[in-house]
């Protein structure tokens, strides 16, 4: 990305003038695109085989198992890096030339920005396309529950539009989100909607929406209440863990719950109970698990992906340049 032409007091000679050459920059542009097309040709060809891996914009793939289908990839990070350097240069000399010159006017300098603008997007398709990781796939429902950035998540509701034919249209879940202060955030999740944090570099994208046991109904007497894992409930003077829910296992399609039952008065105890059964505890009514509690979900992927906020500094940056070729008017001090 060459620099606008410049007077030939700017121009460099020497061993190494053909680096800041305009046209080495448009040696290495069109580089770049042969070898992208060729990329998506092998890429399309070889999906089933070498490029089985391949997957959205992680570049590790490539190097796991090094292939000769990729060489057009091994040759376009070089040809990338000479085109970097090459637009960093031309820029320097660019700026430098009219600074000496004596131009103060901003708008004189928005071609600078636009390459540096460049220079960062390239940076940032290397910094994801190495570092960018999947996380764990959460099911959100309405008890709160961990992330790994320290905060927790919960399902406040989820707005379905369903098709005629059942299928899901648009999903629009509210999450409540609690950092360790327990302060409370609302984010909106849906399909090209994702939940961010850090500028991008963490992300909750939305996977589908289902139906899953959240929690177990219990019962004492007259006295009911419904405890998740995290989240005991209190009946009948008791405080009720629930620390395991099952919905089967090897005792048959009983859903089973492990719990764990305290009192003001020394009561600590911990057993399990299938569904429909009670146990019962010293001077109370039996504890009853009633039934399963099954609840909306979504089930969200977590990504982190590092590049995001050095991709948004890029956009920002050419935006400012675009905007300053309209604004002669502004002076550098």
């Amino acid at each position: 990305m060459p620099s606008e032409p410049e007077p030939r007091a700017a121009t460099r000679s020497g061993r190494f003038a053909w680096l800041r050459s305009e046209g080495l920059g448009l040696l290495c542009g069109q580089a770049t695109v042969l070898l992208l097309g060729v990329g998506s040709l092998v890429l399309a060809r070889t999906r089933d085989g070498a490029s089985a891996e391949v997957a959205m914009d992680d570049l590790t793939a490539f190097f796991r198992v090094p292939s000769p289908w990729h060489a057009w990839l091994y040759l376009l990070v070089p040809v990338l890096g000479l085109y970097a350097l090459n637009t960093l240069l031309c820029t320097w000399d660019s700026v430098l030339a009219k600074w000496r010159r004596g131009v103060r006017e901003l708008s004189a300098y928005a071609p600078a920005l636009i390459h540096l603008s460049f220079l960062l997007a390239l940076f940032a398709h290397g910094v994801g396309g190495l570092w960018n990781r999947e996380g764990a796939t959460l099911a959100i429902g309405p008890v709160w529950q961990p992330l790994a950035d320290g905060r927790q998540v919960r399902l406040a509701e989820a707005r379905l539009e369903p098709l005629p034919n059942s299928q899901l249209k648009s999903v629009e879940a509210r999450l409540e989100l609690r950092d360790a202060a327990g302060r409370i955030v609302e984010e909106r999740l849906g399909y090209n909607q994702p939940v961010s944090s850090g500028g991008g570099a963490r992300l909750l994208l939305l996977s589908k929406v289902d139906r899953a046991a959240t929690g177990a109904r219990f019962a004492s007497g007259s006295e009911r209440c419904v405890a998740a894992e995290g989240a005991p409930c209190s009946i009948a003077g008791l405080r009720v863990e629930l620390t395991g829910l099952y919905e089967s296992g090897h005792w048959g399609q009983v859903p089973m719950a492990v719990v764990h039952v305290a009192s003001a008065d020394g009561l600590d105890d911990g057993f399990h109970l299938l569904e429909g059964q009670e146990r019962r505890l010293p001077g109370r009514a039996p504890l009853r698990f009633e039934r399963l509690e099954v609840s909306t979900v979504v089930v969200a992927r977590s990504r982190t992906a590092p590049g995001n906020p050095w991709a948004l500094g890029s956009a920002a940056l050419l935006v400012a340049g675009l905007a300053l070729m309209g604004r002669r008017w502004v002076r550098l001090a």
